[in-house]
């Protein structure tokens, strides 16, 4: 994201937005968690393997889009 020169008007606030896609990332870090430990606590899914890959599949999906948005937050604006 361009924020423009440190200066200028409106930086602070382009910055602020920037920061709040470090904060997005908690969401899909938190569902990635909740579903790793289905996987492998609900006896359901323990039963089930390729039920059991699947969620650890949507796992790593949300694990991936975490650190995407945790990357992109904590770069500095431009």
């Amino acid at each position: 994201m361009f924020c423009g020169e440190p200066g200028s008007a409106g930086y602070a606030s382009c910055a602020e937005q920037d920061g709040l896609f470090a904060i997005a990332s908690l969401l899909p870090a938190m569902l990635a968690l909740v579903l790793m430990v289905a996987a492998f606590a609900t006896p359901a899914i323990r039963r089930n393997s390729s039920l059991r890959a699947q969620t650890l599949g949507y796992s790593l999906i949300a694990w991936c889009l975490a650190g995407f948005t945790l990357v992109l937050g904590a770069l500095p604006p431009l």
